[in-house]
């Protein structure tokens, strides 16, 4: 098992990896026995997947524990969610030592996760991701919230989990779509941070899950190092955890302009940090071979979905209300190289504009090129 340290002032925890670690997350829940019982919020295709499993493991360590079901599904992120979560605890008669352990993805993880930050002021919470993007990103670092139709997480809160059990052997499960959608989340730690990392990302990808379980379990953890470093240095994003944003700012805006269903959350950062090369490279932030080896490659990683009939209109409405756009002024995190980024304050909206107007006009072109073959 590996074990990874996220250090906080004073609420550190940790992140436990481990092919199978599924079947021991009621025996590393020891310290909760105390509890009257746990709450697991969980959709039914995760339940139906994996909560035998889970169950089986609560029981034999003797938790009691009571299942919540939720929709899952990015569109599903919502304060009527959320609403719901909070009457049926109100009616367990939780109260603020109940542990609540989030078994999902990142929808899942987001909104358990706020549930537990808010009701009644805050209920212990333990994340078991079971996506790639979760596993490596979201259930890391205490971001929690809901979607609001103006733009993605606009409510929520930093509330940290009290541990992060990952098992890459829930990947197994996952569809390939939800697979690469991880992968995207995976090249951008590589992009920000580590050029072993993306090498690795990029060459291995497709013998991930099943053909390199140990390099897929690799991969997460020095994923999660990275993660884990970056927050322990800036726990609430008022700087150094801002470059966790490369390709979010326009990946955020195209997922709110298609109203979550067109892309998963990967798909929709793919495209972002494509966006955000071209323009680090009309700023002359990056060398043009390093940042058309950035763009080939995330094409090669995975098929992105054409952005069809999106306007710069409706993904500039939807970028001006991303929390990254404060006191009109437009952040953006831009690759300098692979391995580094800069976090640019005062990105020139009209080359925003001009790279994000060009790129729809070239994935027009590309689906008629497409279609007439």
């Amino acid at each position: 098992m590996k074990i990874v340290p996220l250090n906080l002032a004073d609420r550190g925890y940790r992140i436990y990896i481990e092919n199978g670690l599924l079947t021991k997350v009621g025996s590393l829940l020891h310290p909760w026995r105390s509890a009257t019982r746990l709450v697991v919020i969980s959709s039914r295709r995760i339940l139906d997947l994996h909560g035998e499993a889970l169950q089986r493991s609560l029981t034999e360590a003797e938790l009691p524990h009571e299942v919540l079901e939720i929709p899952d599904g990015e569109r599903f992120k919502t304060l009527s969610t959320l609403e719901s979560i909070y009457k049926r605890l109100a009616g367990l008669g939780v109260n603020r030592r109940t542990p609540v352990v989030a078994l999902g993805g990142g929808v899942v993880g987001d909104v358990a996760g706020f549930a537990a930050a808010s009701y009644l002021r805050g209920l212990p919470c333990i994340q078991v991701p079971t996506t790639l993007v979760a596993q490596i990103d979201s259930a890391i670092g205490g971001k929690t919230g809901v979607n609001l139709s103006k733009g993605k997480n606009l409510v929520g809160a930093f509330y940290q989990p009290r541990a992060v059990l990952v098992d890459p052997e829930l990947l197994l499960t996952l569809p390939r779509r939800e697979l690469d959608s991880g992968l995207f989340e995976a090249i951008k730690y590589g992009v920000i941070a580590d050029r072993k990392l993306y090498d690795q990302v990029v060459r291995q990808h497709r013998s991930y899950p099943g053909r390199d379980r140990a390099g897929l379990a690799g991969m997460i953890v020095r994923c999660v190092e990275i993660k884990a470093a970056v927050v322990s240095g800036d726990e609430r994003e008022s700087q150094a955890r801002m470059v966790l944003n490369f390709g979010h700012t326009l990946g955020h805006a195209i997922e709110a302009a298609t109203r979550y269903r067109r892309f998963t959350h990967g798909q929709a950062i793919g495209h972002g940090m494509i966006l955000a090369t071209r323009i680090a490279l009309q700023l002359d932030k990056i060398d043009p071979t390093e940042a058309e080896t950035i763009q080939s490659d995330l094409r090669r990683l995975s098929p992105l979905p054409p952005l069809g009939n999106l306007t710069w209109k409706s993904i500039h409405h939807h970028m001006r209300s991303d929390k990254k756009f404060t006191d009109h002024r437009l952040r953006f995190v831009l690759p300098r190289r692979i391995g580094e980024v800069e976090i640019v304050e005062d990105t020139p909206l009209e080359v925003v504009e001009a790279v994000v107007r060009e790129y729809l006009r070239q994935s027009r072109r590309d689906r008629i090129s497409h279609q007439g073959a």
